[in-house]
């Protein structure tokens, strides 16, 4: 009998099947998905669809306390075919369509830039492992980075963050400094989340 084993990992943001694209727990068809697995009578249909031959092995590993930060992936072109693991050729799943993928069309650019003033590219590492790049002036506030950085955030992110520099390290918790004043030029900023049960012992 070809077995085909299914790794559901429950994150504190979300849930990943077989280490795809991290799905949510408040979407409709994701919600179908997750019950039927804790019913335990019934496959979800997707993976019917996926392994119509095999016997399946569903596992359910509970990471509730981690948040799930996507590892960065090497991108492979998927060329259709298998790979062969011992004699059996299992099937190779390509279903794993980004849930929350911000598109550029999308997102409406939400700083305003005058161009009067000096500008500067901002290049933020967002906590869901998305980079973005964005135009500042150096009289924009640290503040404007985080309402920045709150708006382009997708819905799963919710929560407390802070904000830094990558190195050397520094946080940036002085809202009211002007980019130029907190020496920000073409700075990279990283967004950190807090964890609510252990919030950093500084202020």
């Amino acid at each position: 009998d070809l077995k085909a084993e299914i790794v559901v990992k429950l994150w504190k943001n979300g849930f990943t099947v077989n280490d795809g694209s991290l799905r949510s727990y408040t979407d409709t068809e994701d919600q179908q998905f997750l019950e039927s697995i804790k019913r335990g009578q019934e496959l979800p249909h997707e993976l019917e669809r996926s392994f119509p031959e095999e016997e399946l092995e569903v596992k359910v590993k509970d990471y509730k306390e981690e948040q799930y930060i996507p590892r960065k992936k090497e991108f492979h072109p998927f060329t259709g075919q298998g790979y062969r693991l011992g004699s059996a050729t299992p099937k190779v799943i390509t279903k794993s369509q980004p849930s929350c993928e911000v598109t550029e069309e999308s997102m409406d650019p939400v700083v305003k830039i005058s161009d009067l003033q000096p500008v500067t590219n901002i290049q933020i590492w967002m906590a869901d492992g998305r980079r973005l790049v964005q135009k500042f002036n150096l009289t924009h506030r640290i503040s404007d980075v985080q309402s920045f950085i709150e708006k382009s955030q997708g819905p799963s992110l919710n929560g407390p963050f802070i904000l830094t520099t990558s190195l050397p390290f520094r946080e940036l918790n002085e809202e009211d400094l002007s980019l130029q004043e907190a020496g920000l030029q073409n700075a990279v900023i990283v967004q950190r989340l807090l964890k609510d049960e252990s919030p950093f012992g500084h202020s």
